[in-house]
C-alpha cells in the first residue's frame, strides 16, 4: 500500500509542479507585458463608469412569507423537515407564477403600472416575472419575494400585491382540490362496492352448485369429497395387498398338502387375525381358551417383575421372596401342561383333514377379498372422478374468494382516504403569513457601484490576460532566460550579448583573442567556468544549434580561445561537412581536413597530425572539414570518426566538435553518441520555443547529455519581448559559403554575464593561469 501511495505521490509531484511552473511564467509573462493590463484595465473601467451613469436605477422592496405545512397525523410545525425542501421548493416558484401574477396586475392601481406603460398588455406578466424574484432563506420556511421598480412606493405595492394574489390562490387552489378529490374518492368507493357484490354473489352461486363446504385451504383442511377419495384409496391398496397375501399362502398350502408336508407353518405369513381365526377352527380352541391362556401369560410376566424388584430389597429367604417363587413355579407348570394338552391334540388329529379344511378355508378368504377388492375398486373409480371435477370448481372458488378479500382491502383503503379528506376538509394543507410587510426603500438596487468597480477590475484583468495570452501564443519565443530553463528542463549556461562587428580575417573575428580583457568576452569565460565546474565528463564537448545563424560558430571558437588561454590543449574540429562555417571563418577552406583523414588509409593516430592546423592563438589547433563530400552522415557516424575523437582526447585537453544545426540535418545527433555531451546555442529573439524543445528532445534521444544551452543575441530589453520573427531554414550545398560566415552573428556582452542554473561565475585570470584539466584517455 505504501508503494503505491508512493507512485500516486510522484505522479502528482510532477504533475503539481508543471502547474506552479506554468503559473509563475504567466505572472512574469503578465509583469513584462503590464502596459497591456493596466490599458484593459482603463478601457473596462471608463465602459463601467459609462454604464454607472447611463442606467436607469432601479428600486427594490422585499417582504417575508412564513410557510407552515399541516399534516393530518401532526400538528403545524415551522421546524418540521420532513418534505420542506420540495415544500419551500415548490411554493417559491408558485410566489411569481403567471397565475399569481395575473391576479396581482388586477389589483394594481394604475399609478402603480409604470413599469408596464411601455409593454403591451399581453406582455405584461412576463415584465412583472423579470423584475420579480423569490427566493427560500436557507434552513428556514421563509420565503423572500422582491420587486424592482422605478420607483420605491411602486415597489412596495406590487409586492403587496403579489402576496395577496398568492394567498388567495393558496385559498381557492386548497378548497377546489379538496372538493374534487372527496368527488373521486366516493365514485371510486361505489365502483370497489359494487365489484364486491358481484363477486361474493358469484361465490355463493357456485358453492350452492357443487355443494361446497366452506373450508379454508389456509387452515390445513382438506375438502371432505377429496378427502373421501383419498380413504377409499387406502381401502382399496389395502385390499389388494390382503388378496395377493391370500393367494400366496393358498399356493403354499396346496403345495403342502400334496406333498404331505405341514400346511400350519404356510399360515404364518397371513395376517394375525386370518391365521389365528384357521388355527382356533382347524384345532377346536375357542376365544375363551385363547383369553384364558393370554391372561396367565400376563400374570407370568408380572409375577416375575414383582420378584425381581423385591430382591433388590430382600433377602433369598424373605417370606415374600418365597411367596413370589412358588406363584412363579405353579404359573409356568400350568402353561407347560397346557401346551402339552394342545399339541397332543394337535397330533391326534387327522393331518389330511386339517388340511383340507385349510384349503377350504384360504378358498373363501381369497374369494372374499377379491370380491371386496372390486367393490373398492368401482369405488375409488367414481370417487376419483368427483374429486376431479371438485378440484375445478376449488379453484374457481379460491380465485372468487381472493377477489373479494382485495375487493374488501381496497375498500377499507378508499374509506380511509375519504375519511381522512374529510378530516382536513376545513383545513389547508399550506398556511401562509406575511412576517415582514414590503417598504420602500430610497436606495437604489441597481446599478450599484460597488459591483459595477468590481465588473470593471474583474473585467479588466480577464481582458488583460486574455490579450497576454493570445500574444504570448502567437509569439512563440523565450521571454527570458529562466523561461528558457524551465521550458527546455536544462540550464542556461550563459547569457552572450550583441557585439560589435570586428574588421579582419580568422581570429581577428574573434571577440575572445582581440579583446580578452573587455567585459564582452567575460560570456565566454563564464561559459568556461560552467562547463568546468560540470561533474559530467566534458573534454569532448559538441557545440550545436536548434537552426542555422544562430551563432554556434562563434561560440564554439570564442569558447575554444578561453580554454587554450586557460593554459588547456584545445583542438576544434570543423564536423559540418556540409556548411563549414568555422573552416571559412579561418580562411582553411582549400586545406586538407576530416574528410580526407576519415577517408585517408592508414590508422587515424599516425594520419591525424597532418591534418591539424595550428593557430595563432597558443595551445589551440583546428582541423577543418575539407573538401564537401556526399555522404557527411556517414563520415561522422564510422568508426574512423569515433577513433578521431580517442585520440583527440588522448593529445589535448579539451576537444571541441562544430556540428550543423540538429534540426537542420541528422549530423549532430550523429555526433552526440560519441562525444560527453552537447552545448546548444540559442536566440531567444529569433528561434521559436517548439524548434528549440524539438533539439533537445533530438540530442536526449540519442543519448546525448546535454550540459545547457548558451541564451546568444540577449539585448537590455529582451525581457520586453522586443524580438522579431525572421528566419530561414536554407542550409544547403547550393548556398553561398559566406552565408554560414556568421559573422554578423550578436556574440557578445552588454554587462549581462550571467550563471544560470545555481552556477557561480568565476572570477578567472584572463591571462590563462586556470588549473589544466586532464584529459580522459581513450580505452
Amino acid at each position: 500500500m505504501n508503494s503505491e501511495l508512493d507512485s500516486n505521490l510522484a505522479q502528482e509531484g510532477p504533475a503539481s509542479s508543471e502547474i506552479v511552473s506554468a503559473a509563475m511564467r504567466f505572472l512574469r509573462l503578465i509583469r513584462r507585458r503590464q502596459n497591456v493590463l493596466l490599458v484593459a484595465l482603463a478601457l473596462c473601467s471608463a465602459v463601467g463608469a459609462a454604464v454607472y451613469i447611463a442606467a436607469p436605477r432601479y428600486y427594490a422592496s422585499t417582504a417575508k412569507l412564513l410557510i407552515i405545512e399541516q399534516k393530518s397525523d401532526q400538528l403545524a410545525s415551522v421546524n418540521d423537515a420532513d418534505g420542506s425542501d420540495n415544500t419551500m421548493a415548490t411554493q417559491r416558484e408558485i410566489v411569481v407564477s403567471p397565475v399569481v401574477l395575473r391576479r396581482a396586475i388586477e389589483r394594481l392601481a394604475p399609478e402603480d403600472r409604470i413599469d408596464l406603460v411601455d409593454e403591451a398588455p399581453h406582455e405584461w406578466i412576463d415584465r412583472l416575472a423579470a423584475l420579480s424574484s423569490s427566493s427560500v432563506t436557507r434552513r428556514t420556511n421563509l420565503i423572500d419575494v422582491k420587486f424592482r421598480s422605478k420607483r420605491p412606493d411602486t415597489a412596495a405595492a406590487v409586492v403587496r400585491a403579489i402576496i395577496d394574489s398568492y394567498l388567495e390562490w393558496v385559498r381557492d387552489t386548497h378548497q377546489g382540490a379538496a372538493g374534487a378529490e372527496k368527488r373521486r374518492l366516493t365514485e371510486k368507493l361505489a365502483r370497489r362496492e359494487q365489484e364486491l357484490e358481484e363477486f361474493e354473489a358469484g361465490l355463493r352461486a357456485l358453492r350452492r352448485q357443487v355443494g361446497h363446504l366452506a373450508v379454508s385451504s389456509k387452515d390445513g383442511l382438506t375438502d371432505p369429497i377429496i378427502q373421501q377419495a383419498l380413504r377409499v384409496n387406502e381401502m382399496l391398496m389395502d385390499a389388494q395387498q390382503q388378496r395377493l397375501q391370500l393367494q400366496a399362502t393358498l399356493a403354499a398350502v396346496e403345495e403342502a398338502v400334496a406333498t404331505g408336508a405341514d400346511v400350519f407353518q404356510h399360515l404364518a405369513g397371513l395376517e394375525e387375525s386370518v391365521a389365528a381365526q384357521m388355527l382356533q377352527m382347524t384345532l377346536g380352541i375357542s376365544e375363551q381358551d385363547m383369553t384364558m391362556l393370554a391372561e396367565q401369560e400376563s400374570r407370568l410376566l408380572k409375577t416375575q417383575e414383582e420378584l425381581q424388584d423385591a430382591v433388590n430389597y430382600y433377602g433369598p429367604n424373605h417370606p415374600r421372596i418365597s411367596e413370589l417363587k412358588r406363584q412363579e413355579q405353579t404359573l409356568i407348570a400350568y402353561l407347560r401342561d397346557y401346551r402339552s394338552n394342545l399339541g397332543n391334540r394337535f397330533a391326534g388329529g387327522d393331518s389330511g383333514e386339517a388340511g383340507e379344511a385349510t384349503l377350504k378355508m384360504l378358498r373363501q378368504a381369497l374369494a372374499e377379498a377379491q370380491r371386496r377388492e372390486q367393490r373398492l375398486t368401482e369405488t375409488f373409480a367414481s370417487a376419483r372422478q368427483a374429486a376431479a371435477e371438485h378440484s375445478g370448481h376449488i379453484v374457481e372458488i379460491e380465485r372468487l374468494e381472493g377477489q373479494v378479500e382485495w375487493t374488501k382491502t381496497q375498500r377499507e383503503a378508499i374509506l380511509a382516504q375519504l375519511q381522512q379528506v374529510e378530516s382536513l376538509a376545513g383545513q389547508a394543507p399550506i398556511k401562509a403569513s406575511v412576517v415582514r410587510e414590503p417598504l420602500p426603500d430610497p436606495r437604489p438596487v441597481s446599478p450599484r457601484l460597488k459591483m459595477v468597480v468590481v465588473g470593471a477590475l474583474a473585467g479588466g484583468l480577464f481582458l488583460g490576460s486574455l490579450i497576454i495570452y493570445v500574444q504570448d501564443v502567437l509569439d512563440d519565443r523565450f521571454g527570458s532566460p529562466e523561461e528558457m530553463a524551465a521550458q527546455l528542463g536544462v540550464g542556461v549556461l550563459t547569457v552572450v550579448g550583441n557585439l560589435k562587428t570586428l574588421v579582419g580575417e580568422g581570429f581577428d573575428l574573434v571577440h575572445a583573442y582581440v579583446s580578452p580583457n573587455k567585459p564582452e568576452t567575460e560570456a565566454f569565460r563564464t561559459l568556461r567556468t560552467a562547463l568546468t565546474l560540470s561533474p559530467q565528463a566534458h573534454s569532448r564537448l559538441l557545440v550545436s544549434s536548434s537552426e542555422p545563424s544562430d551563432g554556434k560558430t562563434t561560440v564554439a571558437l570564442n569558447l575554444a580561445v578561453t580554454f587554450a588561454q586557460a593554459g588547456r590543449r584545445t583542438l576544434i574540429i570543423d564536423a559540418d561537412l556540409r556548411k563549414p562555417g568555422l573552416t571559412t571563418r579561418l580562411s582553411l577552406k582549400r586545406d586538407a581536413g576530416v574528410a580526407e583523414l576519415l577517408l585517408a588509409d592508414g590508422e587515424i593516430a599516425d594520419n591525424a597530425p597532418r591534418f591539424v592546423q595550428k593557430t595563432v592563438v597558443e595551445r589551440l589547433d583546428v582541423i577543418p572539414t575539407g573538401l564537401r563530400r556526399q555522404n557527411p552522415a556517414e563520415l561522422l557516424g564510422s568508426v574512423r570518426f569515433a577513433e578521431l575523437l580517442a585520440w583527440a582526447e588522448a593529445n589535448y585537453d579539451q576537444v571541441l566538435v562544430d556540428c550543423p544545426p540538429v534540426l537542420a540535418v541528422s549530423d549532430a545527433q550523429v555526433v552526440g553518441r560519441l562525444v560527453d555531451g552537447a552545448v546548444i546555442v540559442v536566440r531567444p529573439d529569433k528561434n521559436h520555443r517548439r524548434m528549440v524543445i524539438r533539439a533537445v528532445e533530438n540530442f536526449a534521444a540519442t543519448g546525448c547529455h546535454i550540459f545547457g544551452v548558451v541564451a546568444n543575441g540577449v539585448t537590455a530589453d529582451s525581457n520586453g519581448y522586443g524580438y522579431g520573427y525572421g528566419y530561414g531554414y536554407g542550409y544547403g550545398h547550393d548556398e553561398d559559403e559566406t552565408d554560414g560566415f556568421e559573422e554578423d552573428s550578436p556574440v557578445g556582452h552588454d554587462d549581462l554575464t550571467l550563471a544560470i542554473n545555481g552556477r557561480r561565475t568565476a572570477d578567472e585570470d584572463h591571462d590563462g593561469h586556470d588549473a589544466p584539466i586532464r584529459p580522459r584517455r581513450a580505452a
